[in-house]
């Protein structure tokens, strides 16, 4: 990656490149962990451009990465107390391992004045959760969540900034 990446937050006219992102980065993210066949199903439901605006109005905020003339990632948070929730973080897998991750992650918290950070993850998303727990993340709970017309378990990971 010879360019540096620019981080920058997104307007509601914007949502569709990470729609866009996200019909890219899923199906190759989530494929072994949840099937070819739910993985549309959810991207249908969770990245319709609507649900993207009702998560915006409901107080997420979305940042896209991007490198030279290309978007290669996103991030959208929503502050509940003094937890900064990560609801969203993905890259390209072509551009992982670059250090956009923790860009995506310091965008948030420069936006947000929060004690901690927090996240789900998908239980069975072993390269995620090993991304987590290096950068400081520790496990905090299982619970089960919903996305989309399927249920999961995720972990509830947290740290204190």
């Amino acid at each position: 990656m010879a360019r540096a990446p620019v981080i920058r937050r997104i307007g509601a006219e914007e949502l569709e490149i990470v729609r866009e992102l996200a019909l890219i980065i899923w199906p190759k993210c989530y494929r072994y962990i949840i099937g070819p066949d739910r993985v549309d199903a959810m991207l249908a439901v969770l990245y319709a451009t609507d649900a993207l605006e009702a998560e915006m109005q409901a107080g997420q905020v979305f940042w896209v990465a991007r490198v030279g003339d290309m978007d290669v990632g996103y991030a959208s948070a929503l502050l509940d107390g003094e937890r900064l929730w990560l609801k969203k973080l993905y890259v390209r897998d072509d551009f992982r391992g670059h250090g956009l991750g923790k860009a995506l992650i310091d965008a948030a918290l420069a936006q947000f004045p929060a004690r901690e950070l927090a996240l789900n993850v998908n239980k069975d998303n072993a390269p995620a959760i090993a991304y987590y727990l290096r950068t400081g993340f520790t496990q905090e709970a299982e619970t089960p969540v919903r996305m989309g017309p399927y249920e999961f378990t995720d972990y509830v990971m947290r740290k204190t900034l």
